[in-house]
């Protein structure tokens, strides 16, 4: 037989029931209050545990891909020498970039070296662009003389992240100036592109394979981003 509990009725006024309540009240706020406290605790160790845990992988993959990278540039060495003999004469001026592009014999797989630069040139560049806006302010006052004007003068005031004269627009300016067929205006262009002093910046090597149904070059990944 089971026992029956005890129950215990106290008598209390209406004031001390309302302490009690405001009593068990504050007890909750403040278990809710602790309980908030832990629950961030173990957040913030949590989220401690997993980015030590990730930084650990991202450098040990940033290692494995630098270790990489070298090797890949190391072993091409030779072949860019053997390049430079066999062909010499390499148009140096492209477009902000120095590159070796090698394809294997069953052209499906491709890999390309060199560096990404920045635009910049040497005191003689000024000389060129006072010869190409001179050629600007010779030209005739009709539409089609304004429209190329303009053109021209677009080209020459555009500029890259580092403030230099685009080296695309330098290309664009100087197949213009040929089409023009004006001699100060190629002669201006080529003051420009001699004065050329790309500095370089960072070192690349992009990985690349033909698929085979599309016949598409398709990058090998070797950022986490594209992954």
């Amino acid at each position: 037989m089971e026992q029956e509990k005890s129950k215990m009725t106290v008598e209390m006024t209406a004031e001390e029931f309302e302490q009690l309540k405001a009593l068990r009240s504050e007890q909750a706020k403040k278990e809710a209050e602790a309980k908030k406290a832990n629950d961030i605790k173990a957040y913030k160790d949590l989220v401690d545990s997993v980015v030590e845990d990730s930084v650990i992988k991202a450098r040990e993959v940033s290692s494995v891909m630098s270790k990489a990278k070298n090797e890949i540039i190391d072993s091409f060495r030779t072949v860019i020498e053997m390049k430079e003999e066999l062909f010499r004469g390499r148009k140096s001026f492209r477009d902000g970039r120095f590159t070796d592009t090698f394809t294997n014999s069953d052209a499906n797989k491709r890999i390309t070296l060199g560096y990404n630069t920045n635009d910049n040139y040497d005191d003689t560049y000024t000389e060129g662009v006072d010869m190409v806006k001179r050629y600007i302010e010779s030209l005739a006052s009709d539409d089609k003389s304004r429209q190329l004007a303009d053109m021209v003068n677009t080209l020459l005031q555009e500029r890259s992240k580092g403030g230099q004269l685009k080296a695309q627009n330098v290309l664009r300016l100087e197949k213009m100036a040929q089409e023009t067929g004006d001699e100060n205006f190629i002669e201006g262009m080529r003051v420009i592109r001699d004065a050329y002093r790309p500095v370089k910046t960072k070192q690349f090597v992009k990985v690349e394979v033909k698929d085979e149904k599309s016949n598409e070059w398709m990058p090998v990944n070797l950022n986490m981003t594209n992954c």
